[in-house]
């Protein structure tokens, strides 16, 4: 994965002529688990960012979408939510 750094940035292509890129600060990890290749660095702009076989998870900055989506969908789901705590 550390292919994908390039002089201190890091750049996620996506196809036909897309792409994004961070300036990277710091590598806080580099690994590879069962399933994927890991990478988390440190972006002075996003903050901590979680990268999953090349592909950008999120970020400090961003985070918080994921936990929304986490909780609104099974209660936008659920036939009759009453309280949730």
């Amino acid at each position: 994965m550390v292919d994908k750094l390039h002089k201190g940035w890091f750049t996620e292509f996506s196809p036909d002529d897309l792409a994004f890129s961070l300036a990277v600060e710091e590598i806080l990890f580099t690994g590879k688990s069962k399933f994927q290749d890991v990478l988390v660095f440190k972006s002075k702009t996003y903050g901590n960012v979680l990268v999953l076989d090349g592909v950008i998870q999120t970020t400090d900055r961003d985070e918080f979408v994921y936990q929304e989506m986490l909780a609104h969908l099974p209660l936008f789901a659920h036939p009759n939510p009453k309280k949730v705590s």
